[in-house]
């Protein structure tokens, strides 16, 4: 195989990594494994909706590789994003959640804690008292 076509393969697959790694984000308005590497089979669904009944809330969510950037979301909607979790199950997403009554940020997804909580969707609600997860089943 010629230097070429090892240095094709070498970019094909670090672009299939870099897509299947990626996470994307969308607002709208109305397993964990024994073994040390995971091959997660679909994306993970981070949603934090809003159960404030009269105010917005602001969110600005992080992971080590990504900014996912500041929405604000209204009374009954909700933010939202999906990624898949890396090999060596090491993702973390956190977030700084600001409302007019408290403010804080929180990791909404830690695989550690989270393979076996919410495999497929991890759930939020933003809350007068607080932030509360729970999990997909």
């Amino acid at each position: 195989m010629s230097m070429f076509s090892k240095s094709i393969m070498i970019l094909l697959l670090a672009f299939f990594i870099a897509l299947w790694e990626s996470p994307y984000a969308v607002s709208t308005r109305d397993q964990a494994g024994e073994n040390f590497f995971y091959i997660p089979a679909t994306k993970t669904h981070v949603i934090v909706t809003n159960y404030l009944e009269d105010s917005n809330f602001t969110i600005h969510c992080k992971s080590a590789d990504d900014d996912l950037g500041t929405h604000v979301i209204a009374p009954h909607d909700y933010y939202s994003w999906k990624f898949r979790v890396n090999v060596v199950k090491t993702t973390l997403f956190f977030c700084a959640v600001s409302w007019r009554d408290g403010r804080m940020v929180n990791d909404f997804y830690k695989a550690f804690r989270d393979l076996d909580r919410c495999q497929e969707y991890c759930n939020w609600r933003v809350e007068r008292d607080g932030v509360f997860g729970y999990n997909d089943k």
